[in-house]
């Protein structure tokens, strides 16, 4: 019966790969957000910039 029993399972067997797998694909999904969150940080620096070119405009148009 010991032959029978399925290795990929066995408590023997250490379970580094899909250890490996779900941190890599945490890493992935953390370099990601990190990236839209640095773009989403310059699209409203940008945005407050065209909104006080804007305030300015408009003052000096009165």
């Amino acid at each position: 019966m010991a032959t029978l029993a399925d290795r990929r399972t066995s408590a023997v067997r250490p379970k580094k790969a899909a250890e490996q797998a779900e941190l890599e694909r945490l890493r992935k999904k953390v370099a990601r957000l990190e990236q839209e969150g640095a773009q989403k940080d310059a699209a409203l620096d940008l945005m407050g910039k065209a909104s006080a070119l804007l305030q300015m405009i408009s003052k000096s148009a009165d």
